[in-house]
């Protein structure tokens, strides 16, 4: 832990630490590409109708009505490819996965954020991006549960917290990668 307490250039680091937190800043960046993929298969758009479909369940489809006056009829429209039925997620469900989240995604921050310490540059810049990442990971742990306890206003917050965490946390993955590899400086030889 002394290399956080005072500067420590990442690019000091030993061939094997290098090597062991290249696979975990890289496996990270896999879990953010498969986090992505999910988002888009749960929630379809980045919008707060989406989200708020997503955890509250969507509106049934309206009926339509016979054109001669009679009964309305729920038929699809023919045309317009059928949207899946959201039913509402259940309490326990949103609670368990806040609760894994809550536990584990703080720890990762904590590591990721301490490699990023290990780099170049200024404190006042990784001050700014580790406490942009904070934020933004707060939000998008809390916004389940506003929007599906709070309701469906709350929405906004996954698109936004979403794209704030990516903002934050790819600079924290990429930096220290590339601060870890690139070439060294060549030093003069005192001419």
């Amino acid at each position: 832990m002394r290399q956080f307490a005072r500067p420590f250039p990442i690019i000091r680091l030993s061939l094997e630490a290098r090597v062991l937190y290249t696979g975990f800043l890289l496996f990270l960046v896999l879990g953010l590409a498969s986090s992505v993929w999910l988002y888009a298969d749960s929630f379809g758009a980045l919008s707060a109708r989406s989200a708020a479909e997503y955890y509250r369940g969507g509106a049934a489809p309206a009926p339509v009505a016979d054109d001669a006056g009679g009964p309305a009829l729920e038929l699809p429209d023919e045309a317009a490819a059928p949207e899946p039925l959201r039913l509402e997620k259940p309490a326990r469900q949103v609670m368990e996965t806040f609760h894994f989240h809550l536990f584990t995604v703080p720890v990762v921050l904590l590591i990721v954020g301490h490699l990023f310490m290990l780099t170049s540059l200024s404190v006042r810049l990784k001050v700014g991006v580790i406490a942009f990442s904070s934020a933004a990971t707060f939000v998008h742990l809390l916004a389940p549960l506003l929007v599906r306890f709070g309701g469906p206003g709350w929405g906004a917050l996954m698109p936004v917290s979403v794209v704030g965490a990516a903002l934050g946390w790819l600079p924290m993955l990429l930096w220290p990668l590339w601060e870890m590899w690139r070439p060294l400086p060549v030093e003069a030889d005192g001419e």
